[in-house]
C-alpha cells in the first residue's frame, strides 16, 4: 500500500516536471518569436527608409510632403509608393500588438509616432486621402492612421 502511495507520488512529481519543462519551452519560443518579429519589423523600416539614399526620390518626398499636388504624375507615383510602403511597414506593429504582446501600448503608440511624422504635412494627407479613394488599405489600417493623424491633431 505504501510502495503503491510512493509510486503515485513519484509518478505525479514527474507529471509536473514534464509540465513545467513543456511551459520552459512554449516561453522560450514566444521570447524567440517576439525576437524575430521584431527583426522582420525593424527590416520592413530599413528596407523603405534606404530607398531615400537615392537623392532623387528624397527630393520628390521632400517636395510631396511640402505640395503633393503640384507633383508630375511620375513623382506623385514614387511619392506615393514610398508612403504606401511605410504605411505597410508600420502596420507590422500593430500586428506585433495584437498577436505577440510587447507591450500592446508600446507597439500602438510606435505606429502613431510614425504614422503621424510621415503622413502628418499636408502633402502626405493629400496623398492618402487620394490613395483611400482609388484604392486604399484595409479597412481597420484605414481607420488606425486616420486615428494616428487624428491624435497628432490635438
Amino acid at each position: 500500500m505504501i510502495a503503491v502511495d510512493v509510486v503515485q507520488l513519484v509518478a505525479a512529481f514527474g507529471v509536473m516536471f514534464s509540465m513545467l519543462t513543456v511551459a520552459k519551452q512554449i516561453h522560450d519560443n514566444t521570447k524567440q518569436a517576439r525576437l524575430t518579429n521584431w527583426g522582420v519589423l525593424s527590416e520592413r523600416y530599413m528596407s523603405v527608409y534606404s530607398q531615400t539614399s537615392n537623392f532623387e526620390l528624397a527630393d520628390v518626398i521632400v517636395r510631396g510632403h511640402d505640395d503633393y499636388t503640384s507633383l508630375s504624375k511620375s513623382e506623385k507615383l514614387a511619392f506615393g509608393h514610398y508612403l504606401e510602403n511605410m504605411c505597410i511597414a508600420n502596420e507590422g506593429a500593430l500586428v506585433m500588438a495584437k498577436n505577440i504582446t510587447r507591450k500592446d501600448d508600446g507597439m500602438i503608440a510606435l505606429f502613431n509616432r510614425h504614422i503621424s511624422w510621415h503622413l502628418g504635412s499636408r502633402g502626405a494627407r493629400d496623398w492618402f486621402e487620394q490613395f483611400s479613394e482609388e484604392r486604399g488599405f484595409p479597412e481597420d489600417l484605414n481607420q488606425a492612421i486616420r486615428k494616428a493623424l487624428e491624435s497628432r491633431e490635438r
